[in-house]
C-alpha cells in the first residue's frame, strides 16, 4: 500500500494511495462480501476520511477526472487499486496527519468489511508494521 502526497507546479498538491490488491489476496480473499474487494472498498472509505482530515486542517480536496498515480505505484504485473486527489492549501502537519493515520486505518476499515475482529496496533513503526502485515497474511491464509 501507499499514500504519497506530491507538491505540483501550481502550489497544489496530489495525494496518491494505492494498495496492490495480489499481496492483500491471502488476507481478503473468500472474505468478500457483496462481490467488493475488501482492500478497495477499505481504501474507498479511507479516502473520505482523509478528505475529511484535509477539510478540518483548513485545506481542501478536489476530485480532478483522469487524475492519475501510475508514476507512484510500482512497475509489476500485480493488480493494484489506486485513487487521488488534489489537495488546496496543504501544509507538512496535515501531511504528518495523513501518513500516521492511513496505514493502520486502512487495515481496520478492510477488517470491518471483511467481519473480522481484530484490532490493528497502534505506534508501530514501518517495519513493524510491515511485519505485522505478513504476520496477519499468514495467519489468515491459513484459517
Amino acid at each position: 500500500m501507499y499514500f504519497i502526497i506530491k507538491p505540483l507546479e501550481d502550489g497544489k498538491h496530489i495525494y496518491c494511495s494505492g494498495v496492490n490488491l495480489t499481496k492483500f489476496s491471502p488476507i481478503t480473499k473468500g472474505r468478500h462480501r457483496l462481490g467488493q474487494n475488501p482492500a478497495v472498498k477499505g481504501l474507498q472509505t479511507l479516502n473520505n476520511d482523509i478528505r475529511a482530515i484535509i477539510i478540518e486542517n483548513g485545506a481542501s480536496p478536489e476530485t480532478v477526472k483522469n487524475l492519475l498515480c501510475q508514476h507512484v505505484k510500482p512497475i509489476n504485473e500485480d493488480l493494484w487499486y489506486t485513487e487521488s486527489f488534489l489537495i488546496h492549501n496543504y501544509t507538512e502537519s496535515l501531511g504528518e496527519k495523513i501518513k500516521k493515520f492511513a496505514p493502520s486505518e486502512l487495515i481496520t476499515k478492510m477488517f470491518r468489511a471483511m467481519l473480522i475482529n481484530e484490532s490493528v496496533p497502534k505506534g508501530l513503526s514501518e517495519i513493524e508494521f510491515q511485519q505485522y502485515l505478513y504476520d496477519l497474511s499468514l495467519k489468515l491464509s491459513n484459517i
